[in-house]
């Protein structure tokens, strides 16, 4: 079964750090399509992180990924 999520990809602005965040996942292209365009592709934000608070630039996009397995989760 294919999925479509919407991610957001983090780099630390002063480090190595990188994050990605799955923000939303759909069985439909266009849901996601849509969530993405109504929201900033790039943008600084302050991730909370294990290590403490981190300021990142931001990449948000979409990714069609495959889901192995019967609904019912086997």
């Amino acid at each position: 079964m294919k999925a479509f999520i919407a991610i957001t990809v983090a780099r630390q602005v002063e480090g190595d750090m990188i994050f990605i965040k799955v923000e939303k996942a759909h069985t439909k292209a266009t849901a996601i399509d849509a969530f993405v365009a109504k929201h900033a592709k790039q943008f600084v934000e302050t991730m909370t992180t294990e290590f403490g608070p981190m300021e990142c630039q931001c990449t948000r996009s979409s990714m069609e990924i495959d889901i192995e397995g019967d609904e019912d989760g086997t």
